[in-house]
Order: structure tokens, then C-alpha cells, then sequence
């Protein structure tokens, strides 16, 4: 009888735990602070590298010829010849077509547009350096505020013009 007791009371206090021995709640301290995050950059992307076409406007005006130069007056007198032979009602675009054919062999091919068209080429053209100048300008605020300290430095667009 006495180890049912002593059971007992054993499994009382087992459950009850630390219940029996009360002691004054404690005042929990909110503390907020801001925490750096380790945020990896990403690379920034390439600069844009643009070639800029060769573009010929030809016209079917005929070429004025110019008459070559009195030496003593230094001004153009007709009597003494001309500068360029070409021929009677030769125009520009014969000369084009001509050059052209010289350069290349004789194939000729003729790409073309209406002005209205380059136009709407040209302000696309200005639509996508503004989209992108822009996001440019998105990404680098981005890596300056996550960065901290670094300027993160600009995005810039490279043309590069061909020689002639």
C-alpha cells in the first residue's frame, strides 16, 4: 500500500512538472533593428554595340557638269573644258548605278523605303534607346541600394561608326 502511495504522488508530481513552483512572469524586450541582407549582384549586361549602316540617297537630277578653272581668273570658264566627261542627260542615279556596279562586281540590288517609313524607323529606333537608357537607369538604383556604399556606375550605350 505504501508503494501506491509513494506511485502516486511520484506521478502527481511528474504531471503537475513545475507547475507547483510558480515564479513572476518576465517582461519579454521587442528589439527592432535593420539587418544587412547579402544580396548577390547579378553581372550587368554588355554594353550595346551598334554599327551604323551606310545609307545613299540617289536622285534622277542630271549632274551639272562643272566647267574647269581660268588659272589666271580662278573662276570656271567652259571655253577651256570640262571637269567630269560625263555624258549629255547623264543623271545621278545612272552615276550611282554605275559606281556601284564598278565596286561590286556588276550585281546591283536596291533596298528602299518611303520617307514616312524612315521616319518610323528612326523614331523606333529612339523608343528602344530610351527603353533601354531607362532600364538601365532601374538597374543601376537597385545595385546602389542594395550595394550600400558603391556607386554601381551607369549603363551606357557604344556606337561605333564605320570607316568610309
Amino acid at each position: 500500500m505504501q508503494l501506491k502511495q509513494i506511485a502516486s504522488v511520484l506521478a502527481l508530481l511528474t504531471i503537475s512538472g513545475c507547475s507547483l513552483l510558480q515564479q513572476a512572469p518576465r517582461e519579454v524586450e521587442i528589439i527592432t533593428k535593420p539587418v544587412q541582407i547579402d544580396i548577390v549582384q547579378p553581372v550587368m549586361p554588355r554594353a550595346i554595340d551598334l554599327k551604323e549602316p551606310k545609307w545613299y540617297v540617289v536622285s534622277d537630277t542630271k549632274i551639272i557638269e562643272n566647267c574647269l578653272k581660268d588659272p589666271e581668273t580662278k573662276k570656271s570658264n567652259c571655253k577651256l573644258g570640262r571637269e567630269d566627261l560625263y555624258p549629255e542627260g547623264y543623271t545621278y542615279l545612272d552615276k550611282f548605278i554605275d559606281d556601284i556596279k564598278k565596286n561590286h562586281g556588276g550585281d546591283i540590288v536596291f533596298v528602299a523605303m518611303t520617307v514616312d517609313d524612315y521616319e518610323l524607323m528612326s523614331y523606333n529606333t529612339q523608343e528602344i534607346r530610351r527603353y533601354i537608357n531607362q532600364l538601365g537607369e532601374v538597374i543601376v538604383y537597385y545595385r546602389n541600394v542594395t550595394i550600400g556604399d558603391e556607386d554601381a556606375g551607369a549603363v551606357e550605350i557604344k556606337v561605333e561608326k564605320e570607316n568610309e
